[in-house]
């Protein structure tokens, strides 16, 4: 059966629109089998290699943006796929928040930076990563530890969780535990003696701050790895703290490390938070709102 007159014309069409697209040459039309046999067009096969991506306007200005930020921005393509030494090193990358949440702070970590050393109620690691509620409150042990060794009714009281990096805590957190309370203590607060709590998520605050009756907790944490970030760190902010404190009520300061935010101006800009929630009497929702009136 002949095809319409338009099906002709739309293939046609198609078909320079993809060479086009692509880069190729037109094919040389096929030969007909038999003289008295009307020819019929061939399959359109991808050309072979790859069209190559045109130069960028400026090449120093490409560099420039690529030295300005760990994200993954210009980096080429070969046809639709990364080029091999972007894959490998987005792999790379993967390796390291695996590693990141797998970690373990070492023995002693706590003791070693004159924390008061306390674990939640896991039992484990892989309890922590499938229970996220048993790294929310404290172990029996670590109740009656922290009763007897812990500063009690204090202004503010720093506690430093591994949270899902232990090595993000193992590089950073002593510089900035130790910022942190240099800079409220400056700032007329009074700061409790510093905790260290393994396998702690950011609602161990909660737990410690209604059992020692500090005004407000801050807790350090690893970060949720992104690729390549094992070492990141966040601080949550909470006043008045009460068991199962709604996160809208706290506030945080993320990226902490060697290429984000350093330790000593994260400290500082916690101790301005900190300043202004005593002031407005919460934090949060509560803090946004009363810098509105």
């Amino acid at each position: 059966m002949a095809q319409p007159p338009e099906d002709h014309v739309l293939r046609a069409l198609v078909r320079a629109a993809v060479i086009e697209a692509l880069g190729a040459s037109e094919p040389p039309p096929p030969a007909a089998a038999d003289a008295g046999e009307a020819t019929r067009p061939e399959p359109m096969r991808p050309p072979h290699g790859r069209r190559p991506l045109p130069p960028p306007v400026s090449p120093q200005a490409i560099d420039r943006i690529r030295r300005a930020t760990p994200a993954r921005v210009a980096q080429g393509r070969t046809g639709t796929r990364y080029l091999t030494d972007v894959y490998v090193g987005l792999r790379a990358d993967h390796a390291i928040a695996l590693d990141a949440v797998q970690s373990e702070l070492p023995d002693g970590f706590a003791e070693q930076h004159g924390l008061v050393p306390v674990a939640s109620r896991c039992e484990s690691k892989d309890d922590f990563l499938l229970y996220p509620d048993h790294g929310r409150r404290l172990s029996d042990a670590s109740r009656a530890l922290l009763a007897a060794q812990g500063d009690k009714g204090a202004d503010v009281l720093v506690i430093a969780g591994d949270g899902l990096s232990a090595y993000a805590l193992v590089q950073n957190g002593p510089p900035l535990v130790a910022a942190l309370v240099r800079e409220l203590s400056a700032a007329g607060f009074k700061v409790g003696r510093p905790i260290g709590a393994r396998l702690a998520r950011v609602g161990l605050q909660d737990d410690v701050g209604v059992l020692l009756g500090a005004k407000a907790t801050i807790i350090i944490v690893g970060e949720r790895p992104g690729l390549g970030t094992g070492d990141s760190l966040s601080i949550y902010t909470a006043f008045a703290p009460r068991l199962n404190q709604d996160n809208s009520e706290k506030d945080c300061i993320s990226n902490i490390r060697g290429l984000g935010l350093p330790p000593d101006e994260a400290a500082r800009r916690c101790t301005d938070l900190m300043r202004r929630s005593f002031a407005a009497g919460g934090g949060g929702v509560r803090l946004v709102q009363s810098q509105r009136r």
